[in-house]
């Protein structure tokens, strides 16, 4: 059955809540949505503190990331040199110069590292933020989702178009069939593979009253090891588009497929006690 969470002002809270429900619920749950309100609000710290801590313990049965790892599989927020410009229509040409030089070294410099990160066996068939940059995401000079969505969204800003659905960006596929800038996409109907990455198929953008809101679908949501990593990625990459076509930042919603609270991971009893320590410190 599917679920609503109840909407939260930030993802600190957004993820507790969906923790919360998933672990009552069992430990796993069907199609639930997650949503917050304001993605670029602050973190709750103690939220963020109580699940860095169950983190920080190594684990026999799971790669255990920093939430800042996960993150910055979707948005690599380290190697992005912020402007603090934001693009207008008519802005002069040096500001521009200087934001478009920000985007376009970020492409450049993680294209570069595609090849050392794709080593990695956790990376061997690319990675999320490649597959945006540079499809399908294990060498540079691939098709650059992002930089085309961009561009369409600041002619929509120029035109003062305020609202429109016409913009994703495609995480899963292989053997794909049509243009990966033409949308989502989809298997060919021959291949008979079963897929365990990516477990972030596809973003949807849609632009409505000048803000610019972002649904994400995941087919399997990790929810102590990455979801909160992912909605924190996640709300970094709406940062970004927004600054780089002059829309506001939207709602972010997250569609998790299958919600996985990690008891075979962590314990129910695990899982229970870092619930316990995150609420109590909200």
């Amino acid at each position: 059955m599917s679920s609503y969470i109840e909407p939260a002002a930030n993802l600190s809270e957004a993820w507790l809540r969906t923790v919360e429900h998933v672990a009552n619920e069992g430990g796993h749950a069907v199609n639930v949505i997650t949503t917050i309100n304001d993605p670029l609000a602050p973190e709750t710290e103690g939220i963020r503190a109580a699940l860095d801590a169950v983190l920080a313990v190594p684990r026999k049965k799971v790669r255990v990331q920093p939430v800042e790892t996960v993150a910055g599989t979707i948005f690599p927020r380290d190697i992005y040199a912020d402007t603090g410009i934001m693009f207008v229509p008519g802005m002069d040409e040096e500001s521009l110069a200087k934001l478009d030089a920000s985007a376009a070294d970020l492409y450049e410099c993680y294209g570069e590292m595609l090849p050392i990160l794709t080593t990695d066996s956790a990376n061997r068939r690319g990675t999320y933020f490649g597959r945006m940059v540079s499809w399908p995401g294990k060498t540079g000079g691939g098709a650059n989702q992002l930089a085309d969505r961009i561009r369409h969204f600041r002619s929509a800003r120029t035109r003062n178009v305020s609202q429109r659905n016409l913009e994703d960006i495609a995480i899963a596929g292989e053997a794909e069939t049509g243009d990966p800038l033409d949308g989502l996409q989809i298997y060919a109907a021959s291949d008979l593979r079963e897929y365990g990455f990516p477990c972030l198929v596809h973003v949807d953008l849609t632009l409505y009253q000048n803000h610019i809101s972002m649904a994400a679908t995941y087919r399997h949501q990790y929810l102590v090891t990455k979801a909160y990593g992912n909605l924190l990625g996640l709300s970094r990459l709406l940062s970004f588009l927004a600054q780089q076509t002059g829309y506001e930042v939207g709602e972010l919603m997250v569609n998790a497929t299958f919600a996985d609270a990690e008891h075979s991971n962590y314990t129910k009893a695990g899982v229970a006690e870092l619930i316990t320590a995150a609420r109590g410190a909200a």
